[in-house]
């Protein structure tokens, strides 16, 4: 059922849902907070933004889980949008989120993509912001980020994300079932998890549909937002049928919004 959106609710647009491999009807996985504070930078993020509605200059903070290329390749991308098109007068600032190898190696891949054009907005326009836990500006929103399991070199993390309201956040960036996300279960309302292959894919790297169930019959009262999906969207042709998950598990659609009301402590679509 659609809701009508409290103006000061936490809210969540769903940019994409799809894993690398981007299934039929699915964008890479990425999601805003308040229009303001994007989670990751894939590939395809300017499309995605602009079908939102957004403008990348009203991107205040940017949290990197980790370094694959369908979570970060789209930052030069956002950057040279800003400084071209959405931004030409370099005014407004980016605080980028992310590990201390980070700033080193984003700097390089926009360089790589495209040289000397971003070196003035990097320099003055780009705060970088290693630390593992902080506060969103005047957001109302911080952060504690933690290692996940999925590929060591990526140096992948989640982030426990707690607003002024009382309502929390859980993104567990992409990850298979471990401790660091356990440990957190029972102080989130919210929790974000990839599925990222079918069952019969063995590993310890994402979460399978079999791993989702087991945790929503484990937190009943919880809702898991499922996303970075193997799965096609169920508007179109090809690719996997999406698993059938207990009720407390929405499989997320590319293009859809949610607000937290406080007053129903509920997840309302809208």
């Amino acid at each position: 059922m659609v809701a009508r959106r409290d103006e000061s609710a936490p809210f969540i647009e769903v940019l994409g849902t799809g894993n690398a491999f981007t299934p039929p009807g699915r964008m890479h996985a990425c999601m805003i907070i308040d229009k303001t504070i994007l989670i990751d930078a894939p590939p395809t993020i300017l499309s995605q933004l602009t079908r939102a509605k957004i403008s990348s200059a009203d991107i205040k903070f940017l949290l990197i889980t980790h370094w694959h290329a369908d979570h970060i390749f789209g930052l030069p991308f956002l950057l040279l949008h800003r400084r071209y098109v959405s931004d030409v007068e370099n005014a407004r600032q980016i605080r980028i989120h992310l590990r201390p190898s980070g700033p080193e190696r984003l700097a390089e891949l926009c360089e790589t993509a495209f040289p000397g054009s971003l070196a003035e907005s990097i320099e003055t326009r780009v705060e970088w912001k290693t630390d593992e836990s902080d506060s969103l500006g005047e957001s109302g929103w911080k952060f504690e980020r933690f290692p996940v399991s999925h590929t060591p070199e990526t140096d992948p993390h989640g982030y426990l994300l707690k607003h002024e309201s009382g309502f929390v956040l859980l993104h567990c960036g992409d990850s298979g079932r471990c401790p660091t996300i356990d440990e957190r279960l029972s102080r989130a309302d919210v929790v974000v998890l990839e599925m990222g292959v079918p069952d019969f894919v063995e590993t310890s790297h994402h979460h399978r549909p079999t791993d989702i169930t087991e945790l929503c019959d484990e937190y009943p009262n919880t809702t898991f937002l499922v996303t970075h999906s193997f799965a096609a969207d169920s508007d179109f042709e090809g690719g996997f049928a999406a698993p059938e998950l207990p009720l407390n598990a929405i499989q997320l659609r590319d293009g859809e919004r949610y607000f937290w009301s406080v007053k129903e402590q509920k997840l309302r679509l809208c």
